[in-house]
């Protein structure tokens, strides 16, 4: 099953190599597993006009290669994006390939990823770049922004799920901390990073400001040093 948006597009050259694509589920022997993945794969983002729209493509375009490479080798990659393929008989075992809370699953599709993972038994989540569709993003600034924000805001809604609770119990710490990182982790870093330089200049500069009485004597005497 692939689930796909009504801002993308299939290329008549891509779908010649879709037998490629089923093949990846192909079991080597019975019962051995090799069926149940999930199968991943980049987009052409296609609106890349104008300075916001070509932020926003070559966003787009790291994060569905490079970015995605690396948290498959790592062992932290989800479902992410909609050209992603998977098995339909495993994603109606766990109940379909996303949740339907508003506010708790905002980021909805990378719960299948999530709970596929849980479920253990032999699952494997692939990246392959030989295949991919084409996408539309956005071109405004605020439309750009709203995105971005929605994507923070579900990372920081997948803090209160009990999928992250049980990955973090049941991942060992290398893949664990790939995951982390690849999700909320890289938020929690940037507003951490955004606040500690300001929060670093405050400190610095109530420490000049209170130790001013005590060391002007010292500073006499470095200044006198200096003449001398």
């Amino acid at each position: 099953v692939q689930c796909i948006d009504a801002n993308q597009g299939a290329y008549f050259e891509q779908m010649l190599l879709l037998p490629c694509v089923l093949g990846e589920f192909r079991s080597r022997k019975p019962g051995d597993g090799g069926n149940k993945r999930i199968i991943g794969f980049p987009e052409h983002i296609t609106s890349d006009f104008g300075s916001v729209g070509d932020f926003a493509a070559s966003a787009e375009f790291a994060f569905g290669t490079i970015l995605q490479r690396s948290y498959a080798a790592l062992g932290g990659r989800m479902h992410y994006g909609h050209p992603d393929i998977m098995n339909k008989e495993v994603m109606m075992q766990q109940g379909g390939v996303s949740k339907a809370t508003k506010t708790l699953n905002l980021s909805e599709d990378i719960f299948a990823g999530m709970d596929f993972t849980l479920r253990g038994e032999g699952r494997k989540i692939r990246h392959c770049e030989y295949f991919h569709l084409a996408k539309g993003r956005d071109l405004g600034f605020n439309t750009v922004l709203a995105f971005f924000s929605k994507i923070s805001s579900g990372c920081g809604e997948q803090l209160l799920t009990r999928q992250t609770m049980r990955l973090g119990q049941l991942l060992p710490l290398p893949e664990y901390l790939a995951f982390y990182y690849a999700h909320m982790g890289y938020y929690l870093t940037q507003f951490m990073v955004s606040w500690g330089l300001p929060a670093l200049a405050v400190i610095w500069l109530m420490v000049i400001v209170g130790s001013c009485d005590n060391d002007v004597g010292g500073l006499e005497r470095m200044s006198m040093k200096c003449e001398v």
